[in-house]
């Protein structure tokens, strides 16, 4: 279902943005990866529900941004801090929910990219294809 989403995802970059600069067409990619990845996976999990609040706080955001120039807070991390912003949703967890999540959360990274490897793939797989025939 995760490739499906993904693929699709694709799909609407390409026809809706052929001509976009490369970062914009990356950093939709990179969305679209995201999103397909937390709707294959379990509602219940906190990194889920992260990733798609954070697309929709994102879309706020960019309105915000420019009008504001937002400073960062510098902070004294521990290791857990590091773990918890590496995992969406992870601020607002205790630390043994905390390693579940980041284990299904490193789950579904590896499906995503085994799925962006074989997307990859057949890509380069159909450009020998069109290289042969010329």
């Amino acid at each position: 279902m995760q490739t499906y989403h993904f693929l699709r995802s694709l799909t609407h970059i390409n026809l809706t943005r052929p001509s976009s600069p490369l970062h914009r067409r990356s950093r939709a990619i990179r969305r679209a990866a995201y999103v397909s990845m937390a709707r294959a996976a379990s509602p219940r999990r906190m990194w889920t529900r992260a990733i798609l609040g954070r697309l929709q706080l994102l879309r706020r955001a960019r309105l915000l941004r420019r009008r504001r120039n937002y400073k960062k807070k510098t902070t004294i991390s521990t290791p857990h801090d590091k773990l918890r912003r590496l995992v969406p949703g992870g601020e607002e967890m205790d630390f043994c929910r905390l390693l579940e999540e980041t284990a299904d959360y490193a789950e579904f990274l590896s499906k995503q990219v085994r799925i962006m490897r074989s997307v990859v793939d057949f890509m380069e797989a159909e450009c020998r294809k069109k290289e042969e025939k010329v």
